[in-house]
């Protein structure tokens, strides 16, 4: 297990100096780009995945895979260890962590398997559904580094090779500290990443405000929430609350539009470079030899 502050972390990317980089807004917008392409227009993925609790029970169930030994039963990614593992992120009740795997086990993407010689004892086994909805969940959050910094290059996970996402989210799994440490600092992300389809339309709306996110934009609630499957009133209600928090500017009429303030951009970007410089720390620890 790998302890935050380690001394034998090598050396990473940090948040200061991706958000410092002069093509930052331009892989800021790769990645808008990227989750749009896999998102939009998909409301079934959505409504599985995109809520903060349900995407890190799935991010935490392929750790476990990873990190599980057929000799150590420690290790075994059952229900009980799950739920054990998500109680360090806040975002699931032990009620939503049963719901989400048993909807998981529905749609094809994990299966339970019974231990031989306990039958009692039932794995969570991802399917080859789930290992593929995460190697592209992978590359469209690695698609933003590997345009800043080309030379070094992410070809493993760019090239969904499965020898190294597994070794990655082996790595990962040793990282849920840092995990849970990265949602604390950006409160403001979590408060859209905990509402149904809430940070896939604050990316839609930094994709229509244009390159520096804060430009004012038409929108229809309606299709916003059509494209994510969410009702029109939840889009609404979503961007009320935002602005009552004074991070957006609604202008209402027959021309519906809004504006995105700077603190809501800033600390957009800052969770992005947080989590660029996560994934940048995890790479480079799966590229070292094992």
């Amino acid at each position: 297990m790998i302890e935050p502050g380690a001394a034998e972390l090598p050396a990473h990317r940090s948040r200061e100096e991706i958000l410092a980089h002069p093509q930052f807004a331009d892989a800021r917008n790769a990645m808008l780009d990227a989750m749009l392409g896999l998102y939009e227009h998909d409301p079934f993925l959505n409504r599985l995945l995109l809520e903060a609790g349900r995407n890190v029970v799935f991010t935490v169930l392929m750790c476990l895979h990873a990190r599980s030994e057929a000799g150590d039963p420690a290790t075994w990614p059952t229900l009980r260890l799950l739920k054990q593992e998500m109680t360090g992120f806040g975002l699931a009740s032990p009620r939503r962590i049963v719901d989400l795997v048993a909807r998981l086990i529905k749609t094809g993407y994990l299966e339970q398997v019974a231990v031989p010689r306990d039958r009692r004892v039932r794995i969570l086994q991802p399917t080859h559904k789930m290992v593929a909805q995460d190697q592209d969940w992978l590359v469209s959050h690695y698609v933003p580094l590997q345009l800043l910094y080309p030379d070094l290059g992410y070809a493993p996970i760019m090239q969904r090779d499965r020898a190294f996402q597994q070794r990655h989210r082996l790595v990962a799994a040793s990282l849920f500290p840092f995990a849970a440490q990265l949602l604390a600092r950006n409160p403001l992300m979590v408060q859209f990443m905990v509402r149904e389809a809430g940070m896939m339309i604050l990316i839609k709306l930094l994709q229509l405000a244009g390159p520096g996110g804060e430009s004012t934009a038409p929108i229809s609630y309606s299709d916003i929430g059509a494209r994510f499957g969410v009702s029109r009133t939840q889009v609404r209600k979503l961007l009320e609350e935002a602005e009552r928090q004074g991070l957006a500017r609604l202008a209402r009429g027959r021309e519906p539009a809004v504006q995105l303030t700077p603190a809501l951009v800033e600390a957009f970007d800052r969770f992005i470079a947080d989590t660029m410089a996560g994934h940048d720390l995890v790479y480079n620890l799966a590229q070292r030899p094992a």
